[in-house]
């Protein structure tokens, strides 16, 4: 009788502390909407035409999970209505795996829609929308954006060389 009680124990313990366990286990993301980051999204043009562009985006578990084969882009809009692309990591199910949902990246180079490295900044060409895509990315096919997620604007009228300039939401 003793044993069966300890067995009844045991079980109730570990029937209880499994799902805790599990949900510690699970990486949750502490974001409430899938959006792009606009403390951490910027462009600064340095000396010769050098640029620096940085790009952040925030997941929420219910996107990483529904969309885990897509990968995430950015489409960068500039003044004259060229276009060029920034891609996020690999795919968005491996987003909470690595990095808690919260995914950022810089280069000095943007890339065209067939995966072309571009830099198509200058002192009056400049990002004045960036756009957060889902879709596919393919080195033989290129950028695919097929779900827009979020938007963002800059609207100011010119900029200086050596400055950092950051997106905020569109008007």
């Amino acid at each position: 009788m003793q044993n069966l009680i300890r067995a009844i124990c045991l079980a109730f313990i570990l029937s209880t502390a499994i799902p805790a366990g599990i949900a510690q286990l699970r990486n949750l993301s502490e974001y409430l909407q899938d959006r792009i980051n606009t403390d951490k999204t910027y462009f600064a043009l340095k000396e010769n035409d050098a640029a620096d562009f940085g790009w952040a985006s925030e997941w929420t578990h219910g996107a990483a999970n529904a969309f885990p084969e897509k990968a995430i882009m950015f489409l960068w809009h500039f003044k004259d209505g060229s276009k060029a692309y920034t891609r996020q990591g690999d795919l968005l199910g491996d987003a909470g795996q690595s990095t808690g949902y919260l995914m950022s990246d810089r280069s000095a180079n943007l890339e065209d829609a067939h995966r072309k490295k571009i830099q198509p900044m200058s002192k009056t060409n400049y990002p004045v929308k960036v756009e957060l895509w889902l879709g596919e990315i393919a080195d033989s096919t290129g950028f695919s954006p097929e779900t827009l997620v979020d938007t963002a604007c800059f609207n100011a009228q010119s900029i200086e060389i050596n400055r950092s300039y950051h997106f905020a939401d569109c008007q």
